[in-house]
């Protein structure tokens, strides 16, 4: 029969409807697969430059040795996991939620832990203290204080209010230990992120998969010990994971109520934390590819009005408390640009002062634009590349994220304290880049399922997310080690999602040629030997450094280091200063921070026992001794201290010329930092000074190995048991193999 024109124009309109989205789908592949091609060269870019550990924090040892070591042990934990998958993989589903269980208990427990040995850990100088001195302004009076920090830095007011209205609910059954309460939400915020990525993952793959992601959770522990820092940072780590959950609960069912609370929430976190809105962007390119331009459209304009209507009740809220807008002093976005060229890319001092002295928000972006215009004219070629390096580096190479410089001042600095926060951190942060090493390299392979399964899954929504951080702190903005503490989830996540991928490379069909190859335990056999001699080797090096050699290690009673407020303590003929402390253990020195002086005098620190109103210690020293910013140690003698006493620095003046006096530091200025010292006070003329403390430390020095033997080769039994575990995993598997 034939064919009538209609008939073959319809026929022509499908061949040409068809081959446009042939063209349109392989145009998309290709930009993917480059894409995925980006994500693994800018993630490999961190993991060269994670490896190069000791050259970031300047240790002492060798570049080589230090890398070769890192590579060494991240392999060890790499296979732990690959163990872990394989005994998770023969357990039954009853045996998999004991295991949920267990890890869930291991989780909390290492979160009470810290809350409980490390809750005399106060807020810094920066930031997070600001916001807890102006919490407790808001509690005391219910409105703003007037402080000019939150005119210059108004992204701050949010989480200051959010600490305010929870310091008011604690308020309610008269619990007032501040640093609890801050430890206690940073928690609850941490496992509803931690949970929600349980879920997810759970849905994506199943239980055992869900279950290795709690592990290398419990793993990643600059999570856990950000609990001890009260800042946007911590408050918003829930976010990513469950703005992931709810657009999979959306895109599995398009329920717009899933879309809705997706917005509510990013407003919500944007409010606290600006930077969460890098999700956005990255959510919108990946529903590009993921659903039509449409419904594309449709979803970002509901998403932008919850946005506006959660942005305009805060800052609604925020005017009602006080906080008035001041484009003479707040910052412009620019002035972070302007940091991200300077010579580090890092905040300074300088780059504020310029900022901060321009009279209008006109002329403050002028100036930033020409000072960044000014910069890379400079910096040119070579300069421009070693700078993104520094800043890739500073951001996303240093597992720690940073969380030492904030977690500096303790009312009680015990030894424990020292090695994992404090002085002698040097290991604890060597044993988290390991585990930053492998949630890196887990992250990279992450990027081969699209690659090998031309699908587009949720992982890609991660690594778009990723890479643009990427770029925004690299290229753009000012770099900060825990500005990747917000995607964190985001890259554990993506890291099972890579484990994954590993475990398929290595189960696939084919892989192996040989049956006899297949049955062999050779190669488990030489990994295992191989690498269990590297740690005995290891081991063997380094127990001289580590266990004999005598370094001189500060046991603090007290480490008041840092000065804030506007106050200054001043010691001329008509004024002593007084500050007490308790005594826990024996100590040596005393430190003593001068601030500035004026005429020549003579002066007197001496020290009495309150228990027993006996002076035990004092010493003259003159003007010329106390130079400004530099700070005085008096070596105490040992044997006249004594346990569980307070104990009474004096300051005073002997004799001296004309208004000649003594300048000393301050920490505190009434709400500006709250009170510091629980175990002491500071008085002038015998008369208490509210929320101040003496700049001062009272230390035990002494002359002793790092780490005891005991301590040292228990550390090392670590990943011997991973070895092992994965030998006894890997060997029952092959016998078992071979006996079917």
């Amino acid at each position: 029969m034939p064919l009538n024109v209609a008939q073959i124009r319809i026929n022509w309109s499908a061949i040409y409807w068809i081959k446009d989205v042939a063209i349109i789908s392989r145009f998309k592949n290709v930009l993917l697969s480059t894409f995925s091609i980006i994500f693994t060269a800018c993630f490999s870019v961190i993991l060269i430059i994670s490896f190069l550990f000791s050259l970031l924090i300047k240790s002492d040892q060798h570049i080589f040795s230090t890398s070769l070591s890192l590579l060494i042990f991240s392999a060890i934990v790499i296979l732990f996991f690959i163990a872990a998958h394989r005994f998770l993989s023969k357990l039954t589903r009853s045996g998999l939620k004991k295991v949920t269980l267990c890890l869930s208990a291991a989780i909390l427990l290492f979160e009470l832990a810290i809350i409980f040995f490390f809750h005399s850990i106060v807020p810094p100088v920066v930031d997070g203290g600001h916001t807890y001195g102006e919490a407790l302004y808001l509690l005391a009076h219910g409105h703003a204080s007037g402080d000019s920090y939150f005119k210059v830095y108004p992204n701050n007011i949010p989480v200051t209010v959010l600490r305010y209205w929870i310091y008011r609910f604690f308020a309610i059954v008269h619990f007032s230990d501040y640093t609890i309460i801050d430890q206690l939400a940073c928690a609850v915020v941490l496992d509803i992120g931690i949970y929600f990525s349980w879920k997810l993952v759970h849905h994506l793959y199943d239980t055992k998969m869900a279950d290795l992601l709690l592990m290398m959770t419990l793993t990643c522990f600059p999570l856990f010990f950000y609990i001890t820092y009260f800042y946007t940072d911590t408050m918003t780590l829930m976010f990513p994971a469950l703005l992931l959950y709810f657009w999979y609960l959306y895109h599995r069912s398009m329920k717009i109520r899933y879309l809705i609370l997706l917005g509510l929430l990013l407003g919500i976190g944007y409010e606290v934390r600006p930077n969460l809105i890098l999700f956005l962007p990255a959510l919108g390119i990946y529903m590009l590819f993921v659903l039509k331009l449409k419904k594309v459209l449709l979803n970002l304009a509901v998403i932008a009005v919850m946005l506006i209507a959660v942005s305009y009740s805060v800052h609604a809220y925020d005017q009602r408390l006080g906080y008035l807008p001041d484009p003479s002093l707040s910052m412009p976005s620019v002035h972070w640009i302007m940091l991200g060229v300077s010579k580090y890319g890092e905040y300074n001092t300088a780059d504020f002062t310029l900022t901060r002295s321009q009279p209008t928000q006109q002329a403050k972006i002028h100036a930033d634009l020409n000072t960044i215009k000014s910069r890379i004219t400079q910096m040119k070629a070579p300069g421009l590349p070693y700078l993104w390096v520094i800043k890739t580096a500073e951001t996303w190479g240093m597992g720690a994220r940073s969380y030492n410089l904030y977690t500096q001042i303790s009312n009680q600095p015990t030894r424990a304290y020292e090695y994992i926060f404090g002085h002698q951190n040097r290991l604890m942060l060597y044993i988290i880049q390991i585990f930053h090493i492998v949630t890196i390299f887990f992250l990279i392979l992450s990027s081969v399922t699209y690659l090998r399964t031309k699908k587009i899954t949720l992982g890609l929504l991660i690594q778009i997310c990723l890479v643009g951080n990427f770029i925004f702190y690299t290229f753009v903005w000012e770099s900060e080690p825990r500005y990747s503490l917000l995607f964190t989830p985001f890259m554990l996540i993506g890291a099972v999602i890579g484990f994954s991928e590993l475990m398929t490379l290595i189960n696939r069909p084919g892989r192996i040629h040989s049956e006899s190859k297949a049955k062999s335990r050779a190669p488990v056999l030489i990994i295992s030997g191989v690498l269990m001699t590297s740690v005995v080797i290891c081991a063997w090096i380094n127990v001289s450094g580590y266990t004999q050699k005598l370094i001189g290690q500060k046991q603090y009673i007290v480490d008041q280091e840092t000065a804030t407020g506007k106050q200054t303590a001043f010691v001329d003929a008509h004024h002593a200063v007084y500050q007490t402390f308790r005594v826990t253990h024996p100590f040596t020195d005393v430190l003593i921070n001068i601030l500035n002086r004026k005429g020549r005098g003579v002066y007197d620190l001496s020290m009495m026992n309150l228990n027993t109103h006996q002076t035990f210690f004092s010493q003259y020293f003159s003007s010329a001794q106390a130079k400004p910013w530099h700070d005085l140690i008096f070596s105490v003698n040992q044997n006249r201290t004594r346990q569980r006493t307070e104990d009474q620095i004096t300051l005073r003046q002997v004799s001296g010329t004309n208004r000649s006096k003594l300048g000393l530091s301050l920490y505190g200025n009434g709400y500006d930092r709250g009170s510091i010292y629980s175990g002491g006070h500071f008085m002038e003329n015998g008369s208490v000074v509210k929320n101040a403390e003496l700049r001062f430390q009272v230390y035990d020095l002494s002359e002793r190995p790092y780490l005891s033997r005991k301590t040292y080769f228990l550390l090392f039994l670590i990943p011997v048991l991973m070895l092992v575990f994965y030998f006894c995993v890997s060997f029952r598997r092959n016998r078992g193999t071979v006996t079917q």
